[in-house]
């Protein structure tokens, strides 16, 4: 397929979306609640088209937030079509030509709030899908190879929004957890989220299986404050240890025992053994 054609057929399919409609999430509708006193239908599509509006600009940018429900239908066309940089602007263009219409829907249902697409929105929504983020070829073959057909796009689109760079050392432990680790585990996601994050605040380079470690001891050290907080706090009350100077730790022992039994099963599949 032609360069042209591979970013018309995203606009195309953007352009759908958007006029299938936006289902606001809960934090969203929270904000126009407090924000606008609880509009109705009509006074939310007023101030959606009201450009003098100086709150109009965060409603939109939270709005046009692309959910993982609208990025799930649009991956398969991203992935296909690997998109450079550059191209990004192209599909923008190509967008606002086709005079997009936006519907949004209120959670208690009822005709929809249209409004025309507007274009700083559009830019920002086509931003955040990370189209320019290619995918290593190998980590997708995993993927199609290990994981059950319902869960590769949805896998897809937690990497593809990861804040970390597609460096060969990540790549390779990445493609190592999704090799060995659906076989072992029934809640996949939770531990693709674990590791999306541990490689997003671990450096690069080969050092992951100690970085790795380190986090392990990282819980095990957390744990034991709060054991010693714990123990301190039954002689003393807690406004006397903050006037004595103390720190008071926020741990969730519970959380770091949760993690810590999750490096164990990961390091167990990726390593062969706990670190």
């Amino acid at each position: 397929m032609q360069r042209h054609d591979c970013c018309e057929q995203l606009a195309e399919q953007i352009q759908a979306c958007l006029t299938k409609g936006i289902h606001p999430e809960p934090g969203v509708r929270h904000y126009i609640d407090s924000t606008f006193a609880h509009p109705t239908r009509h006074e939310l599509e007023v101030i959606l088209n009201d450009p003098e509006n100086c709150e109009q600009d965060a409603l939109l940018e939270l709005i046009y937030f692309p959910g993982q429900d609208i990025q799930m239908l649009l991956e398969n066309v991203i992935e296909e079509g690997r998109f450079e940089p550059d191209e990004e602007d192209v599909v923008f263009r190509m967008l606002m030509e086709k005079k997009s219409v936006t519907a949004l829907y209120y959670p208690e249902g009822g005709p929809p709030v249209r409004l025309a697409t507007p274009d700083h929105a559009a830019r920002q929504f086509i931003a955040r899908l990370n189209i320019h983020k290619q995918l290593d070829r190998d980590l997708l073959a995993a993927i199609h190879q290990n994981l059950p057909t319902d869960q590769q796009v949805p896998a897809k689109v937690m990497i593809r929004n990861a804040r970390f760079a597609c460096q060969s050392s990540k790549t390779a432990f990445l493609k190592a957890f999704v090799l060995n680790m659906p076989a072992l585990i029934d809640n996949f996601f939770e531990y693709l989220e674990f590791v999306l994050h541990f490689l997003a605040t671990s450096p690069g380079g080969n050092g992951l299986k100690e970085s790795l470690a380190h986090r392990k001891q990282q819980h095990h050290k957390n744990i034991l404050k709060s054991e010693q907080f714990e123990s301190q706090r039954q002689n003393r009350n807690v406004e006397t240890m903050i006037l004595q100077g103390m720190r008071i730790p926020h741990f969730d022992p519970q959380d770091d025992m949760r993690k810590i039994a999750m490096i164990d099963t990961i390091s167990l599949a990726l390593y062969g053994r706990t670190l």
